[in-house]
């Protein structure tokens, strides 16, 4: 794991350096930050099931903001979450309130 997080600080550091396009996303970011995502909400929250995350790479730092989506009892939504990968390669998030989808509207509003 830790081998892990150290290819993918390398990857994350050479696409901040080449300056990946403004709304570029990392597939392993993705799936990484799902995966700690999956681990935390099974103790919390086991019947959220997290579906899809995406995350925007920022310009340049380390910090990409990401949305976790997500499903509980028929309902549909999603976490804001903010990613930082740190120097030593861990990563870290935090996720904000949620935003659940009204149906009637198809809009998001707070949960």
């Amino acid at each position: 794991m830790a081998e892990m997080r150290r290819i993918f600080l390398l990857l994350a550091l050479v696409a901040i350096a080449a300056g990946p396009a403004v709304g570029a996303t990392d597939p392993q970011l993705n799936k990484t930050l799902k995966a700690d995502m999956v681990k935390a909400f099974k103790k919390q929250a086991p019947t959220l099931r997290i579906r899809t995350v995406t995350c925007t790479l920022p310009q340049n730092g380390t910090t990409a903001h990401c949305k976790a989506f997500f499903t509980v009892t028929g309902t549909k939504g999603y976490y804001p979450v903010t990613a930082t990968i740190h120097a030593s390669g861990k990563l870290s998030w935090t996720a904000q309130s949620p935003k659940c989808l009204n149906a009637k509207t198809k809009k998001y509003a707070p949960c």
